[in-house]
């Protein structure tokens, strides 16, 4: 059975002129989240512990690059990263531009919502750093752990295949970003990764940052 775990999530939908929470609520919302949707709690945030030790996070720099004063479209440089220096990184946001869609596998339990069955589709909005996908559905938030994940043709990384319940089937638009203090005082914020569709890039200093065992 699909293990659906909704929470009270701050999703904030960045917009030209303002920004709009989405909550879970108990009349959920039949309309699709306003694009971008940022979620503040991607890794490394609050819920995540990297290595055993909650944030910040102590980089060591690889690669030379620009950081620069916010993750919003309007941002300019306010340092440059050189190699050899450590850094701490104290947040994480997930901006998505277009949602991945993934499909069903499992139906969901009888009592949760939303009430989900083989075959549906399903929008993801970010990984979190804690290993759960952000997915919405018939208007409401929900997560699914990152090792639920199988394929649309049954592949499955448990012996029991009904412990799979999603499988991707289009990528997206989404950037991960990161929020970096120098030693000198400086905090900017570092493009970490970048999904374009079938496209993805991923930062040299920071891509592998949150990545689950």
């Amino acid at each position: 059975m699909m293990a659906i775990r909704v929470g009270a999530f701050l999703l904030l939908a960045a917009m030209a002129s303002a920004q709009t929470t989405y909550t879970k609520t108990d009349e959920p919302s039949p309309n699709e989240p306003k694009l971008p949707v940022v979620d503040s709690k991607a890794c490394p945030g609050p819920s995540r512990r990297v290595d055993g030790v909650t944030e910040p996070v102590a980089v060591r720099i690889q690669k030379t690059e620009p950081m620069y004063s916010t993750w919003e479209e309007k941002r300019t440089a306010v340092a440059t990263l050189k190699v050899g220096e450590e850094v701490k990184v104290w947040a994480g946001v997930n901006v998505v531009r277009e949602p991945n869609k993934a499909r069903v596998l499992q139906p969901s339990e009888p009592d949760e919502k939303p009430v989900l069955k083989p075959g549906d589709e399903i929008l993801n909005y970010g990984f979190r750093g804690d290993g759960n996908y952000v997915f919405w559905a018939q208007g409401v938030w929900f997560t699914e752990y990152y090792e639920n994940e199988g394929d649309l043709k049954g592949a499955c990384g448990f012996a029991d295949k009904s412990l799979c319940t999603f499988a991707f089937f289009k990528k997206g638009v989404q950037e991960w970003w990161v929020q970096v203090k120098t030693n000198s005082g400086v905090t900017g914020w570092v493009l970490a990764s970048k999904q374009t569709r079938d496209k993805t890039w991923s930062d040299a200093n920071f891509g592998d940052l949150c990545m689950m065992d």
